[in-house]
């Protein structure tokens, strides 16, 4: 009898821990989108621009995703790396917004990283099932009875 119960137990077990591996992550075009949408309306940018920023967008976001999978574990070389890649993505949005958008985008950078990288970290948060209780480190998820 004994047998039984933990052979269920495991087979409960080992099909539970692969549906939590196969759980769906965010993808790239949901983060080149997040982002893409913030950049259209505090940009204030027409159609043509932005298309051309969310195809940006999405190739800088497939990379990145690339290179956060790569370097798990290995924050320093993802934020160099992905410096890198940001730094491409300036140049190239530097061809498809006004000098205007482009010197507000240049000064508002800091922010739409740290948004990606805020993004990112709820998705991954809301994946993996978070535990709900508030952090010192993040004020905001803070809720006072």
């Amino acid at each position: 009898m004994k047998k039984i119960l933990v052979m269920t137990c495991m087979v409960f077990g080992c099909t539970f821990a692969a549906s939590a591996q196969d759980a769906p992550g965010i993808t790239a075009k949901d983060r080149a989108t997040h982002l893409s949408n913030k950049m259209i309306r505090e940009l204030a940018l027409n159609n043509y621009q932005a298309r051309k920023v969310n195809e940006i967008n999405l190739e800088v976001a497939k990379q990145m995703l690339a290179i956060e999978q790569q370097y798990a574990g290995n924050q320093q070389k993802i934020d160099e790396l992905c410096g890198g890649v940001c730094a491409v993505r300036d140049t190239k949005l530097e061809n498809v917004l006004s000098t205007v958008q482009y010197n507000d985008y240049y000064g508002s950078r800091k922010n739409l990283v740290a948004l990606d990288k805020q993004y990112m970290a709820e998705a991954t948060m809301a994946r993996t099932g978070g535990n709900g209780i508030a952090s010192a480190n993040n004020p905001e998820t803070m809720t006072v009875n």
